[in-house]
């Protein structure tokens, strides 16, 4: 393994590769890590798609997509399947303003090849007076693919930093359409996070509708329960995973009410009633992009309202480890993020959001309410469902 320093290269012995870029700091202050595939003749963007960013987490051919897992954020890379015309792949931080690198901590970069870590590099931000670095970058040379460390800071943030690689960036609120058929829109590079002081954001219904809505939840999986005494050892405690599950309650407009969750197997249809699907569930703590909610934004004038829960299926409840991630997608419009940073660990179940029908739009409304199970947070947002015990077994 090489430690690297700014400006020192190493050459990857494979094409399978992963470079992570972690932060470390005590403000909660999150840059957002970014990757701009690089056309040889210009070193710009060839089109919006070559930027790879929390809006747009993976180019058309799969090789490279970006998982964001707590506070490190992992780029895989299939470097045999980046076009011919591609010459370097640089990595990027920002941050949004009035943060600089100065309070934004310390950058941990990790590169694997095969698997295998191959490279190490630590960005310090104390004195640094920029909002946005250029971390490293991929780069052909003589056949083969290497990576450089280059830790230069950027004046700016996110948006004239994607400027400066050729991405062409729109500026919201976008224009009302013309007559004439409009060009491809845009990156939009607008991503709201829900907070105590911004709780809320409203979606308006554009002409095609809304699409396939998808709703993430992801969580630092390597969390370990909020005990680990002499007598936790002994019964296994310490070692055990927590098992974060991800669930809705739903009601329809002609009053049709119900859960989609793992537990009883309640994993709904994305097609048909309830137009809502729970993707997969993750009980091995393994798979980097975590578990995932569709809701078929064609059929949303059907559906009144859905609430979005969190639960500790298994582990010992200790929500301020899990480093707990809602995120909300919706084509065509920047993501929505919740963060679970507060909690009682006395209790295992979280009411997270609420989505409502508002004449046909959505209002996202950031609620986290802690309870103790389904039954109590069936009683806090009154579906009045009836319960049981249940597994996913």
């Amino acid at each position: 393994m090489t430690q690297l320093v700014p400006g020192a290269n190493i050459a990857l012995p494979a094409f399978n590769v992963e470079i992570v870029v972690t932060q470390q700091n005590s403000q909660n202050i999150n840059a957002d890590i970014s990757a701009y595939l690089l056309k040889q003749s210009s070193l710009k963007v060839r089109g919006d798609q070559d930027m790879i960013f929390y809006g747009q987490t993976q180019t058309p051919n799969g090789s490279v997509r970006l998982d964001q897992i707590g506070n490190a954020s992992k780029f895989q890379l299939h470097l045999e399947k980046i076009d011919q015309d591609i010459e370097k792949i640089a990595i990027t931080a920002s941050l949004d303003a009035p943060h600089t690198f100065a309070t934004a901590g310390t950058l941990i970069i990790e590169v694997k090849a095969a698997g295998q870590l191959v490279a190490r590099a630590e960005i310090v931000g104390q004195q640094r007076t920029e909002a946005a670095l250029i971390v490293g970058e991929f780069y052909r040379r003589n056949q083969e693919w290497k990576f450089r460390l280059i830790a230069q800071g950027f004046n700016g943030g996110l948006k004239p930093l994607a400027q400066h690689f050729g991405v062409e960036i729109s500026d919201d609120p976008a224009p009302a359409p013309a007559p004439a058929p409009a060009p491809a829109p845009a990156v939009s590079l607008r991503k709201v996070i829900l907070d105590k002081t911004n709780n809320r954001v409203n979606l308006t219904k554009k002409a095609g509708g809304f699409g396939e809505i998808r709703i993430n939840l992801n969580w630092n999986q390597q969390a370990k329960p909020a005990s680990t005494g002499f007598f936790d050892k002994l019964k296994g405690l310490k070692e055990s995973r927590v098992d974060l599950d991800l669930g809705c309650f739903f009601e329809l407009k002609d009053g049709s009410k119900g859960v989609i969750q793992a537990l009883g197997n309640c994993f709904g249809s994305l097609h048909d009633f309830p137009y809502i699907q729970l993707a997969a569930d993750d009980r091995t703590g393994t798979r980097a992009e975590g578990e995932w909610l569709k809701v078929n934004g064609q059929h949303w004038n059907q559906i009144q309202r859905i609430v979005i829960f969190a639960f500790i299926y298994e582990g010992v409840a200790n929500w301020a480890a899990t480093d707990g991630v809602i995120s909300l997608h919706v084509p065509d419009q920047g993501p929505i993020e919740i963060k679970l940073q507060e909690g009682n660990n006395q209790l295992r179940m979280c009411g997270i959001a609420e989505l409502q029908n508002v004449q046909d739009n959505i209002q996202v409304s950031r609620k986290m309410h802690y309870v103790a199970g389904h039954r109590e947070l069936d009683q806090l947002f009154g579906f009045g469902l009836k319960w049981k015990a249940g597994s996913k077994d």
